[in-house]
């Protein structure tokens, strides 16, 4: 091996090392078989993985970011400058470093924190949906599951709350939807109309 080989191996490593691409060079992935495994080509082959990675993050969060009310653009894997506003705006709502950063931790955010955070204005028909559920087992609510808070659903709250002691509010979320379900099983609408 020429010094100059060697001298491009190191620089290599070190420039792996430096960015955290790698923790040592034994470490990097091996080339087609023939091939020699030179710290260019495997560089190559992390910065193109990592990229693939990021990119099904940023379309998991987009995806995410639409279901819950905010406008992050095309699902299209790129983190352009709509995204990234999206990604702040959730961030704030929930309580969270608005860095607008796409990553995994965020994106399991979206997915599995409770409650769920919704964009302000937005509707929230999974929690209306899940009440008109748990309201017609305990038979306060009669009409259609549709997951739209009418006048009906509002009416059902009301007397639920009435019946359960509870400050009557008619904010339809995750809270609600829990105080239900842990309510005694006595607390129940009347069957005789």
């Amino acid at each position: 091996m020429t010094q100059a080989t060697r001298n491009r191996r190191v620089l290599a490593a070190l420039l792996l090392l430096s960015t955290g691409v790698a923790t040592s060079v034994e470490a990097l992935p091996l080339s087609p078989p023939g091939l020699p495994v030179t710290p260019a080509t495997a560089l190559v082959q992390r910065v193109q993985a990592s990229s693939a990675a990021e990119e099904v993050y940023v379309r998991g969060i987009q995806k995410e970011l639409l279901a819950h009310g905010y406008k992050a653009g095309p699902v299209d894997g790129v983190a352009g400058p709509r995204t990234r506003a999206a990604i702040r705006e959730y961030q704030n709502d929930a309580g969270l470093t608005a860095d607008g950063r796409a990553t995994k931790q965020l994106l399991d955010h979206l997915k599995f924190a409770l409650p769920k955070v919704y964009s302000f204005g937005a509707p929230k028909m999974g929690h209306v949906l899940d009440v008109q559920r748990e309201l017609a087992k305990r038979g306060y609510y009669l009409g259609p599951h549709d997951g739209i808070a009418g006048p009906a659903t509002r009416r059902a709250v009301r007397w639920f709350q009435t019946d359960a002691d509870l400050p009557r509010d008619e904010t339809i979320d995750s809270m609600l939807l829990q105080q239900i379900r842990d309510a005694p099983a006595d607390i129940a609408a009347a069957t005789s109309f």
